[in-house]
């Protein structure tokens, strides 16, 4: 029995022994017969190359696999879908690498694992792989993406304001959308590597600059409630007078303009200031011949009412030059006089004239009386002095405020009668020439090229004593207008620099000696302060 049992292990080892040395064999043979050749049963994509040399794998997979143009991917974007192929991205099969794959199938396992490639054909497994693949070329996706982005790309729509007399329309913005090429590329080359049939690609909203046509459509509204009134007041000729620019006229001068500021963005009025110019051209055809009106400076300040939404510009006006012809008997004192200029300013405008040498009919240059009027007149306000009653009266809106008495400069030493203005405020004005003091000094033109007459409180001497005071109501002083202690103080408190001074009349008869008291006239007969 013992013998039987070792006889039977025996024959089992030889068995073995005898599998071993044939499926040694085969691989030995295996080895042998597809050392140049793939391994059987590997197939790619359903073709079979096994048994084939890496070369003809390559031509077979050329042969039969699919052509790259027949291969490829759908793209969505929005409501647009595009066919985009293998070949249009340069993707394709790499048939050698494949083949070369298909050829190291088998070889890289252990002998155990080989043996299966021993079995018969019908149960024999089969080795599927996949074909290697040259990826897509970024670059042409890109290119092809930013084709297709020329039609897909909606541009924002900003917001828009239309005015006319009748309606002021505005539109808010619309948000728009592009198509995101970098992030499509990524998807693309992702979606075909990964052999998927479609890929929908991102659109990035692209909101619009100009969501709402704000401030405009606001300033709009309110500058076409009502007409716009230029004032036209002169108030050195008494000219005055309104102009006024209808809804329809004030429409042609807007314009909605966006404006920009780092990142963002608003609509507002500009105002167009050619077709405001063209309108105040219109205007200055109106004005009269004693004064022009200054258009570039009422034009800065209806632009300037305008942007800041007011309705009423206030007028500047220009006063020409004249002409006077030398009569029999005239002298440039008394033509500069009667023309309300010191008589420097005449000799500054007729340069070439003697003034010792005048000849009947010569023509002079009367100034402009913009030359004594530097400052901007300050509205409302008028202080009229009326040599003849030796009086001085201050008007608010034309309503008195102030009715003093007054004197004048004497018929030696006359003030001069015309149009001034407050050129300037010292309130302890002194004059070096007297050592004067003048309180409450406002000076009104400038007699000559180193004193300016003025109004001004009574002096006051060195020695504390106040001048002229006996002789007010009378003309006395040099030139100056001097008024009582007090009321000198109210006007220069109420005063501004570019109040317009009004001298009328004519000064009366000058006081003789044996009129007023001895003192009196010892007050009068010094030097003036002015």
């Amino acid at each position: 029995m013992l013998v039987w049992q070792n006889n039977r292990l025996k024959l089992v080892m030889l068995v073995v022994v005898l599998a071993v040395v044939a499926v040694g064999a085969g691989l030995i043979g295996l080895q042998t017969t597809y050392a140049e050749r793939i391994y059987p049963g590997v197939t790619v994509q359903g073709v079979s190359v096994g048994g084939l040399t890496v070369q003809e794998a390559t031509s077979r997979l050329t042969e039969r696999l699919t052509d790259p143009r027949d291969l490829g991917i759908e793209l969505l974007v929005g409501e647009h879908t595009w066919r985009l192929s293998w070949a249009d991205v340069g993707m394709r099969y790499d048939h050698q690498r494949t083949a070369e794959a298909a050829y190291d199938v088998g070889r890289r396992e252990v002998w155990f694992q080989r043996m299966r490639l021993l079995a018969p054909i019908g149960a024999r497994s089969l080795h599927h792989i996949e074909p290697e693949v040259i990826p897509p070329d970024p670059e042409r996706i890109r290119s092809l993406l930013q084709r297709a982005a020329a039609l897909v790309d909606v541009a924002p729509s900003e917001a828009e304001l239309h005015l006319t007399a009748q309606a002021i329309t505005g539109a808010s913005g619309r948000a728009g959308h592009r198509l995101d090429v970098e992030t499509g590329v990524t998807q693309v080359v992702t979606a075909l590597m990964n052999r998927r049939q479609s890929v929908t690609l991102s659109l990035r909203v692209v909101p619009p600059k100009l969501n709402e046509p704000e401030p405009a459509r606001s300033q709009a509204s309110s500058l076409l409630l009502q007409p716009f009134i230029l004032e036209a007041d002169d108030p050195v000729t008494d000219y005055a007078e309104e102009f006024i620019a209808t809804q329809e006229e004030v429409v042609r001068w807007l314009r909605p303009v966006t404006e920009h500021t780092g990142d963002s963005a608003r609509l507002v009025l500009h105002v167009d200031e050619a077709a405001v110019r063209n309108w105040l051209s219109g205007v200055a055809s109106q004005s009269g011949p004693q004064q022009e009106l200054d258009v570039s400076e009422t034009l800065t300040r209806t632009i300037a009412a305008l942007e800041s939404g007011r309705h009423v510009a206030i007028a500047r006006f220009q006063h020409p030059e004249g002409i006077y012809v030398v009569q029999p008997g005239d002298n440039m004192f008394d033509i500069a006089y009667n023309h309300g200029f010191p008589l420097w300013r005449f000799t500054e405008a007729n340069p070439d004239v003697d003034p010792e040498a005048l000849e009947i009919g010569m023509q002079l240059t009367v100034p402009s009386l913009d030359v004594l009027l530097p400052e901007p007149i300050a509205p409302g306000k008028l202080i009229e002095i009326n040599l003849t009653q030796q009086r001085l009266r201050a008007y608010q809106d034309g309503d008195l405020v102030f009715d003093f008495t007054c004197s004048t400069g004497m018929s030696s030493t006359p003030t001069i009668a015309g149009q001034f203005q407050v050129l300037f405020k010292e309130e302890s004005a002194f004059a070096g020439r007297w050592s004067l003091d003048m309180p409450y000094f406002m000076a009104i033109y400038q007699e000559g090229p180193e004193f300016f007459n003025g109004i001004h409180e009574l002096p006051i001497t060195a020695s504390g004593h106040r001048m002229w005071a006996s002789a007010l109501g009378w003309p006395a002083s040099y030139g100056c207008v001097i008024l009582d202690v007090g009321d000198a103080e109210a006007l220069y408190n109420w005063a501004p620099v570019g109040t317009l001074v009004r001298i009328v009349g004519q000064a009366p008869r000058p006081v003789e000696p044996d009129v007023q008291p001895q003192e009196e006239m010892e007050v009068i007969e010094p030097p003036p302060p002015d």
